[in-house]
């Protein structure tokens, strides 16, 4: 693993190693797996994406997304944070309901994630509908 880059909590690190590599991921570009690691709340979750797909894992939840044929910024608030604003990263994929990757109180750290993760996808920043443009 190689740090790349780091902000305000989210640390961003390259796996260049080959055992991470299946038949299934990561053979489109051989390029390594891109693997952001942010500190939310307490709470850490890392989100690994290589050539065809995204993999969340956090203490509480894991899974794996792929297909994304966009990623967006929306703003929300959770009934159980009414007072406060918190920002989701989702991830679109056509004939399926949107999904959320992350949630942060930070706007900056959510346009961050979205668009690390768009640049090793190789995805447009198009712009979606309801989407919020914040950082």
């Amino acid at each position: 693993m190689s740090p790349v880059a780091m902000l305000a909590g989210v640390r961003i690190e390259t796996l260049d190693d080959r055992r991470w590599s299946t038949p299934y991921r990561g053979i489109v570009t051989m390029r390594p797996r891109l693997r952001l690691t942010a500190s939310i709340a307490g709470r850490e979750v890392r989100i690994d994406v290589d050539d065809a797909s995204i993999e969340v894992v956090a203490a509480d939840h894991a899974f794996s997304l792929s297909g994304v044929e966009a990623l967006f910024v929306v703003e929300r608030q959770p009934p159980a944070w009414r007072f406060l604003t918190w920002y989701g990263v989702f991830a679109r994929r056509h004939g399926k309901h949107d999904r959320m990757i992350i949630e942060t109180p930070e706007g900056r750290v959510a346009r961050f994630v979205e668009r690390q993760i768009e640049a090793r996808l190789g995805l447009r920043d198009v712009p979606v509908r309801g989407e919020v443009r914040c950082g």
